[in-house]
């Protein structure tokens, strides 16, 4: 069995810190065997490291975007996707260039996309995140529960912007494959499921205000 992270932020991302190889020695710390790297509407960060990842350790290419009805995850993505497109368009466009794609935080006040748009798009997607680190109990209780009414799949992740987080939520893989075609088709399979812990209230509190000062700064402009 695997465990991964698939959604976590580095320094890349304009409201984290840390970089992606502390992110990676995080997770071995925590015994886990892999993530995706999914910066905010950028994949510079895997450009950086992918000569030097380790080599008993998956890093899946991956980008979080910002569609104009909330967050977006890309796995297996190499390139930058244009923020702000409907949540089709980009459902399209990571399918497009061979990604899968992978809803987040499905209620999330400022960023998820709800279930009017779930519905839109659940034809195109086999799986939706079901434990996100970052939001409470309750909503990924409810998330649960909506990816199995759908019959979709789970991911887990910490969605976590401090190294220190990684890895408190993570993707079960019912496999020892440590390939990332193979892991992408046990999602694509709808095999997988997300597990894990809540972040710390106090973490999750600095954040929540953090996101809401910048959301303000931008002009009432989600990121």
């Amino acid at each position: 069995m695997l465990k991964l992270d698939l959604h976590l932020h580095s320094c890349f991302s304009n409201d984290a810190i840390g970089s992606p190889k502390e992110l990676i020695a995080s997770l071995q710390g925590r015994a886990l065997q892999g993530m995706a790297l999914t910066d905010h509407n950028t994949t510079e960060g895997y450009v950086q490291i992918k000569k030097t990842l380790p080599k008993d350790f998956i890093v899946i290419p991956g980008i979080e975007v910002s569609t104009a009805d909330g967050h977006l995850l890309g796995l297996n993505v190499l390139e930058n996707i244009r923020p702000d497109m409907s949540v089709e368009e980009t459902v399209d466009h990571i399918l497009d260039v061979g990604g899968v794609p992978i809803v987040p935080h499905l209620f999330r006040l400022l960023s998820g996309i709800k279930i009017e748009k779930l519905k839109a798009i659940q034809p195109k997607i086999a799986a939706i995140e079901v434990f996100n680190s970052c939001s409470v109990p309750s909503s990924n209780l409810k998330t649960a529960q909506v990816a199995r009414s759908y019959n979709l799949g789970g991911t887990g992740g910490s969605d976590t912007h401090d190294p220190i987080y990684a890895g408190y939520a993570y993707t079960v893989v019912d496999s020892t494959d440590m390939r990332i075609d193979s892991i992408l088709s046990e999602i694509q399979k709808k095999k997988t499921w997300g597990e894990g812990r809540t972040l710390p209230l106090s973490y999750r509190r600095d954040r929540m205000v953090l996101s809401i000062t910048q959301f303000v700064s931008r002009g009432f402009k989600r990121i």
